[in-house]
């Protein structure tokens, strides 16, 4: 596939006759190009988004997911994952899922440990579906919405905040921005 924005490679030693193409996922870590089986890694993601859960768009429920938002692991529609473009990389790593775009593995394994039905738990989102703009709506009502659910996190699940009981005694709410899984970066 034709690489992304976010692919192109670093070169590594530049003087040397034997270069090395280093490349860097969206998620941060940096892969030797000639040591990455991308075939592999796209079969293993469309594996993952085959699933049934994965199947509809984890923002609006549309049948067929063709974009992704690799940081926060959910699989989306087209014209939810234009959303996700407009929130910015601060908030939603979008890729495409259709040949388009290289996926590496660290990318891979953060879909199949979130995906969509994790994704509902930790976002809200049957909560929020309760909060969809109609189809027709403005551009800028839309992406609220998507600021409201991943942004500021409206309709997260109370059992994703995170609890810490300080040397008072008293219960303060320490975030409640939900623990993803690590990804190991290699450094």
């Amino acid at each position: 596939g034709k690489p992304s924005q976010r692919d192109k490679p670093i070169m590594k030693g530049q003087k040397c006759k034997n270069k090395v193409e280093m490349w860097t996922s969206k998620l941060g870590r940096t892969y030797r190009k000639d040591e990455v089986d991308f075939d592999a890694a796209k079969a293993e993601l469309d594996a993952v988004r085959n699933l049934p859960e994965n199947r509809r768009c984890a923002d609006c429920g549309t049948r067929g997911t063709v974009w992704s938002s690799v940081n926060l692991g959910v699989f989306t529609c087209m014209r939810c994952g234009s959303f996700h473009r407009a929130l910015g990389t601060h908030v939603s790593k979008p890729k495409g899922c259709t040949g388009t775009y290289l996926w590496y593995p660290d990318e891979v394994q953060r879909m199949k440990e979130i995906g969509n039905a994790r994704a509902e738990r930790i976002y809200g989102s049957s909560k929020a579906m309760e909060s969809l703009p109609p189809s027709d709506a403005s551009h800028g009502r839309w992406l609220e919405f998507f600021r409201d659910k991943y942004e500021r996190r409206r309709w997260a699940e109370t059992a994703e905040v995170r609890m810490k009981v300080p040397e008072n005694g008293s219960k303060k709410c320490v975030g409640t921005t939900p623990r993803l899984p690590k990804v190991a970066t290699g450094d």
